[in-house]
């Protein structure tokens, strides 16, 4: 999480990190009215079809981009190419009775989709299927860390492997 954290800061122009600094300084000052946040949670709970959820993050991705695309969709595309690499390595393999293993996998609601959507694409072309390493190298590495220097983001890339 910190690594997130750390490349979503990086990600900001510097006009971007002076909001975000500025908003959190607002927020620690003026507090939220009770009767406000009642009536915000009354709203989500009286609608059925409340996606609080993907609202937020279309909310801030309105203001913050660069934060969404680190913290959501590179997570996303992480997490999936995880998953497509724990299948390359157990997707042959069959318990002793013959039937073919099975992976679950917890993820938070806002990842599920983009996990999905990486998947499905990913399974669409077979070529992007053997570049899993690659395209994790791209999403761990920052400006300033590479995946040759730093023994942490190497073992993001191979910690799958020692499956067996």
């Amino acid at each position: 999480m910190r690594k997130t954290l750390a490349r979503a800061w990086q990600s900001l122009s510097i006009i971007g990190k002076i909001k975000i600094f500025l908003g959190l300084v607002w927020s620690s000052f003026k507090q939220p009215d009770i009767e406000e946040l009642k009536k915000w949670i009354d709203s989500i709970m009286e609608d059925p079809n409340s996606d609080v959820l993907s609202k937020s993050i279309k909310e801030l991705s309105a203001h913050f981009p660069t934060i969404v695309e680190t913290i959501i969709h590179e997570r996303d595309r992480y997490m999936g190419c995880k998953l497509l690499q724990t299948g390359n390595i157990l997707g042959k393999a069959t318990l002793e009775d013959g039937k073919p293993r099975t992976i679950v996998a917890v993820v938070g609601a806002g990842h599920c989709p983009g996990i999905i959507n990486f998947i499905e694409e990913a399974r669409k072309k077979p070529e992007s299927l053997s570049g899993v390493q690659d395209s994790l190298q791209k999403i761990v590495e920052t400006k300033k860390l590479k995946v040759d220097s730093d023994e942490n983001l190497k073992l993001l890339l191979t910690a799958v492997q020692s499956i067996s």
